[in-house]
């Protein structure tokens, strides 16, 4: 079953009536933006409250409103945001008419062949456990939903691509090395070897189901993670949510894949708050 089939949470959407004459015969044409403000007026919301449902800054949906910019500009997440909140279906708003090919084609995948047994637990000296295998990956900052840090990367070899991989009953999660021409593959900017304390992940749909399984508020929260091995000796990287505990904050600059288009430039690098680091 796919993850995004059961995670990505019904919308409701509402088809948009163009406004018409008294008499019924004449359409009023709109652009983008005027269709916009129609349905929020609709809906009688202020362009404020739009784009803080929308999770955006109040500039971004303002110029959208305004014709300034385009959907064609923006990213996916913000235009699909904004459809979600002024309840406009997004296939319908942007006019997409494709041929599908048929779901019964698809043929299943493996990624790989499963985890050895369980490592033995660390043995105990006096009253404390000997952990030094232990390395700590963080979730759920304001900004970000993973933030990876560079030991953990060095201890996967420091590859230039990595593959992540849920497992949301158990609630762990897999870091593993992935060629760079794989679908499923997060490249490793190169400058965070040398001025980037971690790299970072915006906030994903997939992200949000898990926070809520594991009751999480707004803090930040660190998990251990350690290396295990597949059953054809492939390493891995195995973060376990079961062991969050609320962190202190975490500091930065972190960097970003360069794959993941959130509005971000390619090479831009973040401080510990999410913003973007001049010194750098």
């Amino acid at each position: 079953m796919s993850l995004y089939r059961t995670i990505i949470p019904k919308y409701t959407f509402i088809p948009y009536d163009f406004p018409t004459s008294r008499d019924g015969k004449y359409h009023c044409l709109l652009d983008d933006g005027q269709i916009l403000r129609s349905r929020r007026e609709q809906l009688g919301l202020s362009v404020y409250q739009v784009a803080e449902m929308a999770g955006i800054q109040f500039s971004q949906y303002q110029r959208l409103e305004s014709g300034e910019r385009f959907f064609s500009g923006c990213s996916m997440k913000i235009g699909l945001s904004v459809c979600a909140v002024l309840l406009l279906d997004p296939f319908e708003f942007f006019d997409v008419n494709v041929k599908q090919p048929k779901p019964d084609i698809m043929m299943p995948h493996e990624v790989f062949d499963g985890l050895q047994d369980e490592m033995p637990r660390p043995k105990k000296v006096g009253r404390k456990s000997i952990r030094r295998d232990i390395m700590t990956v963080y979730f759920n900052h304001p900004s970000f939903s993973i933030i990876i840090p560079r030991e953990v990367l060095v201890a996967l070899g420091k590859p230039a691509y990595i593959q992540m991989m849920w497992n949301l009953n158990e609630k762990r999660l897999l870091l593993h090395v992935i060629d760079s021409d794989a679908e499923q593959a997060f490249d490793i900017p190169p400058h965070l070897s040398d001025s980037c304390t971690a790299l970072a992940f915006p906030r994903a749909t997939i992200f949000s189901e898990l926070k809520e399984g594991l009751g999480w508020d707004t803090e930040l929260y660190a998990a251990e993670c350690r290396i295990v091995y597949d059953k054809t000796n492939e390493l891995f990287i195995l973060c376990d949510l079961n062991t969050a505990q609320k962190s202190e904050k975490i500091v930065g600059p972190f960097a970003i894949p360069t794959c993941i288009d959130d509005g971000m430039d390619d090479d831009e690098i973040l401080d510990e708050d999410g913003e973007e680091n001049e010194e750098l």
